[in-house]
């Protein structure tokens, strides 16, 4: 048997025929972050050629007019991103962000917020040029939504635990303020015993029952940056359906052991 392939990330590769470029599984046990230098331009004319052809898909057509649906007469005020990954250098990430920007361009948003703890500092420069504000703190997929207007966050392929945090630090009827668009909920219930779901993220295992998700045709050329995807949403009646104390704020979640989560500790321990 041949040995495992690593990309520069340290991730660990898996080759798909029908795949762009190998597929990101997990990290290794040991993170190294890196800082490689890039061709800035030469990366972003790449990105712009993506652009287009995010621009002219159906899959593009067809988010727009699911998100506009569920947000009705609600304004998208902000979008924020997790786990873009290596927009220089993987082709999955690279049409990931595409998807990003095409959104941010459709429904014009106050504020377009990324965050990957990997990013390079010149990914993080031509982000910057793209009209998007780049996140420094690593904080696993914790961000506090807006109270008016709805907050669309997109988890493109990202663990499980980032959507986890994200519902833990908006853990409320504030929900009814989000949508989310990322790995299947239903597919991880399917897969995962439900036993194994309330230990490793009682927050999707939780709310599931709650939400209202709107699985997206993989209708895109390329058929594995956008699979597995869905829309997830909160009505308002179904959050107001359970008892309040349903909405009694646990502790954040401490995942230990799980080599597909970059926590902010791994970050720390590079810096010493």
């Amino acid at each position: 048997m041949s040995k495992p392939e690593f990309d520069s990330d340290g991730f660990q590769i898996v080759k798909s025929k029908n795949s762009l470029k190998s597929k990101v599984i997990v990290p290794t046990k040991d993170f190294k972050k890196q800082d490689i230098k890039i061709d800035i331009e030469k990366s972003r004319r790449r990105i712009e050629i993506a652009i287009e052809e995010v621009k002219e898909s159906q899959y593009l057509k067809d988010v727009v007019q699911k998100v506009s649906q569920i947000a009705d007469d609600k304004n998208i005020v902000e979008i924020i991103c997790f786990g873009l990954g290596h927009i220089s250098e993987c082709n999955i990430s690279r049409y990931q962000l595409a998807l990003l920007l095409c959104l941010k361009q459709k429904f014009n948003p106050h504020d377009v917020f990324v965050h990957d703890p990997i990013f390079y500092t010149n990914e993080c420069t031509l982000l910057t040029k793209f009209g998007l504000s780049v996140i420094v703190e690593n904080t696993e997929g914790s961000y506090v939504i807006r109270k008016q207007g709805v907050t669309l966050a997109y988890f493109p392929h990202c663990p499980k635990q980032l959507t986890n945090n994200f519902l833990w630090s908006n853990w409320g009827l504030n929900l009814d303020n989000s949508i989310l668009i990322c790995n299947s909920f239903s597919s991880l219930v399917v897969n995962q015993p439900s036993r194994v779901l309330k230990q490793i993220v009682p927050c999707i295992s939780n709310i599931h029952p709650l939400t209202s998700e709107v699985t997206l045709e993989n209708s895109f050329v390329y058929k594995d940056i956008f699979n597995d995807t869905s829309i997830h949403y909160f009505p308002k009646e179904k959050l107001e359906s359970v008892p309040s104390n349903f909405w009694l704020a646990d502790d954040k979640p401490d995942y230990k052991n799980i080599e597909e989560f970059i926590t902010s500790e791994m970050i720390d321990k590079l810096t010493l």
